[in-house]
């Protein structure tokens, strides 16, 4: 069986909330539910791992063993990490230019990121898992597989894949079942 559910989310990299679908304005001002994990395309990314290979021939680079990646408020770990990424030209003529989020690599810019091995992400509040994570900085798209599982406080949404456009903030579970748990919302206000 295959089961859909779409869900509009801030433009940020992850992950949206059922109140979102059903009533835009209440969960835009409800605390506790999903919106989004946040990425800063104009900061700095710090790659650490037990090693690093790179085949310049093919403009890849591996990183495997304890890969953690930082950026801003988000941090993504793995256990491998594959970077494709398109070369400066040779010759002195610009590169192609990057796509929209592409973040620079010395002379180069990052195509797509695949990430596998137990990935895990958080920024801030908002946690992500699953088997692999793939991003592609062309198409602005992200592909999440492998039971994922997204939190935020008490709210849980889990589902065999999730699919974010990060250009418009539109992601869709699919492949299976998708099940969502959200939290009563305390009317006590906090002290």
């Amino acid at each position: 069986m295959n089961a859909r559910q779409s869900f509009g989310f801030a433009p940020c990299l992850l992950v949206a909330t059922l109140l979102c679908a059903v009533a835009p304005p209440a969960s835009a001002q409800a605390p506790g539910t999903f919106t989004g994990l946040k990425v800063g395309g104009d900061q700095p990314i710090a790659i650490e791992s037990d090693q690093l290979d790179v085949d310049d021939s093919k403009a890849v680079a591996t990183f495997t063993g304890n890969v953690s990646v930082a950026q801003g408020p988000t941090l993504m770990k793995s256990g491998k990490l594959v970077v494709y990424y398109i070369k400066a030209a040779a010759d002195g003529a610009a590169a192609p230019k990057p796509a929209a989020g592409a973040m620079p690599g010395g002379n180069n810019q990052i195509d797509r990121l695949e990430a596998s091995g137990k990935v895990y992400i958080k920024s801030e509040d908002q946690v992500a898992t699953a088997e692999t994570a793939n991003f592609d900085m062309k198409t602005q798209i992200a592909v999440l597989d492998g039971n994922v599982v997204l939190t935020q406080g008490e709210n849980i949404a889990r589902g065999p894949s999730l699919t974010i456009h990060m250009d418009t903030g539109v992601a869709q579970f699919s492949g299976g079942r998708v099940k969502m748990l959200m939290a009563p919302q305390s009317d006590q206000p906090q002290q």
